[in-house]
C-alpha cells in the first residue's frame, strides 16, 4: 500500500520520464509575473488547459513579452506538483504561434515607444548642413566603417571623424553601444552615427533594445542611425533624429559633397557677374544721359543767373551783420552810461548808514534808549546800544 506522497512522488517521476521533452501549443491565460521574476500562468484551447510555470533564468532569453490572450508554442517538460498533487508543464522556451518571435518583440516594443512618442517628429533634431566634427559608434574592424571613412574622404575633407569602438551583435552590444553614445554625447560632437553593415534579424537584433532606444532619445547631439541594408528595420531608426538605409548611405546623407559645393559656386560667381555687368551698365547709361543734358544745358546763362543771387545773398548778409553791429555798440554805450551812473551814486553815498532793528528799517527819532540796533553802510557793519 502506498502513501499518498509516495503516490504523487511516482506518478511524478512517470510523468517526467513519459513527458521529459514535449512541444505544446495553447493560449496563456491568469499570467501572473512574481516578484522572484517567475512566471506562472495556464495554458488553454477550446477543451481544455493545463498549469505552466517558467522559471526567471529560462524566460529572461524569451524576447518578446508574453500577454493574456496570446497563442504561443511552448517547449518544457510534464512534471507534478507533489505537496498538492497537481501536474503542470514547466516550459524551457517559447514562441509566438504563427509569427516569429523576433518579429513580435519587434512590434511590440515599437507600439510601446510609439505610444511614449520617442518616434515623435517634434523631437527630432536637424542635422548640421556643413559639420565640422562628428563621431562614429561602430565595431573598429568592421567592413562598414572603412567604407564610410573612404566616402567621408571623397566628398568632404573638411571633417574630423572620431570612432568610437563598440560591439554591434551579441547580448552584451546594448550596453557597449550605450556607454559609447553617452561618451559621444558629452564631447560635443556636430553629429554622432551609430552604425552596423548587413546581417541576420538575429545579427541586428541588439538595435532593438529598449535601453538603447530611450537612450537615443535622450541624446543632446544629433544622431543619424545606418544599421544594416535597406530593407532592414530596427528601432534606432525609428528614435534616431535621422534614418540612413545603409552606413555608406549615411554619410552621403550627412556630408555635402566637395564637387557639387565647386559647381555651386561657380553658378554663384556666374550671377555676381552678370549681375555687376547689369549694374555698371545701367551706371554708364546715366552717366551719360545725364552729360548730354548737361551739354545741351544754357551754362553760361545759368551761371549768371546763380552769381546774381550770389551777389542778392552777399548784400543781404552784409547788411544783417552791420546792423547786429550797430545794435551791439548801442547797447555797450548804454550799459556804460548805466555804470557811471551807479559808480557815482555810490560815491555820493559812501558815508551814509543805515540804521536796522530787529530786521527793520528804522529813523533816530523812532530809536529808544537800550534798543539794539545793526548800523550799515555800504562795505560794513556794527551793532550799537542806544544809550539815552
Amino acid at each position: 500500500m502506498l502513501s499518498v506522497s509516495e503516490l504523487n512522488e511516482q506518478a511524478k517521476s512517470l510523468l517526467e520520464t513519459n513527458f521529459s521533452s514535449i512541444e505544446v501549443e495553447g493560449e496563456i491565460s491568469r499570467l501572473t509575473r512574481h516578484s522572484s521574476g517567475h512566471w506562472y500562468f495556464t495554458l488553454k484551447d477550446e477543451k481544455a488547459s493545463i498549469s505552466a510555470t517558467m522559471f526567471k533564468f529560462d524566460n529572461v532569453k524569451v524576447k518578446f513579452t508574453p500577454i493574456e490572450g496570446i497563442k504561443i508554442v511552448a517547449s518544457g517538460k510534464i512534471t507534478l506538483f507533489s505537496p498538492s498533487g497537481t501536474y503542470q508543464i514547466n516550459l524551457k522556451s517559447m514562441r509566438p504561434s504563427g509569427e516569429g518571435e523576433l518579429e513580435l518583440a519587434f512590434k511590440q516594443l515599437k507600439d510601446k515607444l510609439e505610444k511614449e512618442g520617442l518616434f515623435d517628429i517634434s523631437h527630432k533634431k536637424p542635422l548640421p548642413k556643413y559639420p565640422k566634427k562628428i563621431a562614429i559608434i561602430t565595431s573598429k574592424t568592421s567592413a562598414a566603417l572603412q567604407d564610410m571613412l573612404k566616402i567621408a574622404k571623397s566628398r568632404w575633407q573638411f571633417v574630423k571623424i572620431s570612432v568610437f569602438d563598440s560591439l554591434t551583435q551579441g547580448e552584451n552590444a546594448p550596453n557597449d553601444l550605450i556607454k559609447a553614445l553617452m561618451k559621444a554625447d558629452s564631447i560635443g560632437y556636430d553629429t554622432l552615427i551609430i552604425a552596423r553593415g548587413g546581417g541576420s534579424r538575429e545579427d541586428l537584433w541588439c538595435f532593438n533594445d529598449e535601453g538603447l532606444a530611450r537612450c537615443i532619445y535622450a541624446l543632446k547631439t544629433p544622431i543619424i542611425s545606418a544599421i544594416g541594408h535597406e530593407i532592414d528595420f530596427s528601432i534606432s531608426d525609428f528614435v534616431s533624429d535621422h534614418r540612413s538605409p545603409t552606413p555608406s548611405a549615411a554619410m552621403m546623407d550627412l556630408l555635402p559633397s566637395i564637387d557639387e559645393i565647386m559647381q555651386l559656386l561657380d553658378k554663384k560667381e556666374d550671377v555676381l557677374e552678370n549681375l555687376i555687368n547689369y549694374k555698371l551698365q545701367n551706371a554708364i547709361s546715366l552717366l551719360n544721359l545725364k552729360k548730354s543734358l548737361f551739354l545741351n544745358s544754357n551754362l553760361k546763362q545759368k551761371l549768371s543767373i546763380y552769381n546774381q543771387n550770389l551777389e542778392h545773398i552777399k548784400f543781404k548778409l552784409k547788411n544783417f551783420i552791420n546792423m547786429n553791429i550797430s545794435n551791439s555798440l548801442n547797447k555797450i554805450e548804454n550799459l556804460q552810461n548805466i555804470f557811471k551812473e551807479k559808480e557815482n551814486f555810490f560815491a555820493k553815498t559812501k558815508n551814509l548808514v543805515e540804521i536796522r532793528k530787529n530786521g527793520e528799517l528804522m529813523s533816530l527819532e523812532e530809536l529808544k534808549k537800550d534798543d539794539i540796533i545793526t548800523i550799515y553802510s555800504q562795505n560794513f557793519s556794527k551793532d550799537a546800544k542806544i544809550i539815552n
